[in-house]
């Protein structure tokens, strides 16, 4: 019988990807959504063939529910589950608490139904982020290479006084979530091991497509804004100049979770630099991507280099996962042709 991975955040933009690929590797998927809705949201991007193998358990609030249902009789967790917005009143409330106690739980219930089944679930694959990684204090750091050794210094408290800010309140509920997961494993030492995958900011199409600006997730909504702004806008400034495709975080997941090893491990992935100028150059020269969009997207100084910043070295997850990845004009092709579609809706 095939293994059943367990995958929270299904309805979610890399959630999504990694549904896909698992189910196209032969796996079972049980995938947490908050809703029936969201469970609409996974099937419409997965094949008839395929939606025989897919489960669901509703689990609506990361922060306070168990995740007790959604872990009987998996054979391992890809935990994606954590908000990504910046639309934020509370950042205690709205950003730490579901990332941390969110990961905490999962793992929690995890270890409990390992305890009572001869510890059937192998391996608990965990999405955090570059911003449990990099030192905003440092800058753009031009000429340093982070590594999977590198740690953000931001701290909890820093977290919840950043009324005015929820790019740092999002970065402290990363870098926090991250901390709890090593905490966990060095006081509990469960049977499982796990891996956490640390990307920058994830551009590419959705599963499905776009139904409405709402299916948007906040990194493409960034690409959203630009193309649909006007050929005479000023074309914005870059502040997190590393980029990578959301199929290659799904492949990286993946390929973490199947690595059969005893050890856990932390991978930092990132495909290379982008910027809004490299965005808006892209579209006026493709070819693929059509008129209507080339004449809503700004043009800005062609050819516009970034200032030197600093780089992301992803040589221990190319050795060790086999990752490669996709070209940055790739992605934003596939994304924006998406987009193109969901312009002719509105």
């Amino acid at each position: 019988m095939p293994s059943t991975i367990l995958v929270t955040g299904a309805n979610s933009f890399i959630g999504g990807w990694i549904v896909k690929y698992l189910l196209e590797k032969g796996y079972n998927v049980r995938g947490t959504v908050r809703s029936q809705a969201k469970e609409s949201q996974v099937l419409d991007g997965i094949s008839q063939d395929d939606r025989s193998r897919i489960s669901f358990v509703y689990v609506n609030d990361i922060t306070t529910d168990s995740f007790d249902e959604a872990v009987q009789g998996v054979d391992g967790i890809i935990h994606v589950a954590s908000p990504y917005h910046f639309k934020v009143t509370d950042p205690e409330k709205d950003l730490l608490l579901p990332a941390i106690r969110g990961t905490v739980r999962i793992l929690q219930d995890a270890h409990q139904y390992n305890k009572n089944n001869q510890n059937k679930i192998k391996r608990v694959v965990i999405t955090s982020s570059f911003a449990s990684v990099i030192d905003p204090s440092k800058g753009l750091r031009p000429g340093y290479s982070y590594t999977e050794k590198d740690w953000s210094p931001l701290t909890y408290e820093q977290g919840v006084a950043a009324k005015d800010d929820p790019f740092t309140a999002y970065r402290v509920s990363k870098v926090c979530a991250e901390r709890a997961v090593w905490e966990f494993i060095d006081k509990e030492k469960p049977s499982f091991t796990i891996a956490t995958i640390c990307e920058p900011m994830v551009f590419g199409p959705r599963v499905g497509g776009f139904n409405s600006p709402d299916d948007l997730n906040t990194s493409n909504t960034l690409v959203w804004s630009l193309v649909t702004s006007g050929k005479d806008t000023k074309v914005p400034e870059t502040h997190a100049p590393l980029e990578v495709d959301v199929r290659d975080v799904a492949y990286t997941h993946i390929a973490a979770l199947e690595r059969s090893i005893d050890t856990n491990e932390r991978y930092l992935i990132a495909a290379g630099s982008w910027s809004f100028q490299e965005i808006a150059d892209i579209v006026h020269e493709s070819s693929v991507i059509p008129k209507a969009i080339k004449d809503i997207t700004p043009i800005g100084t062609k050819g516009q280099q970034q200032p030197d910043h600093f780089t992301i070295d992803s040589s221990k997850a190319q050795k060790e996962l086999g990752v490669t990845y996709i070209p940055f004009k790739k992605t934003m092709e596939d994304l924006i042709l998406q987009l193109a579609e969901l312009q002719k809706k509105l």
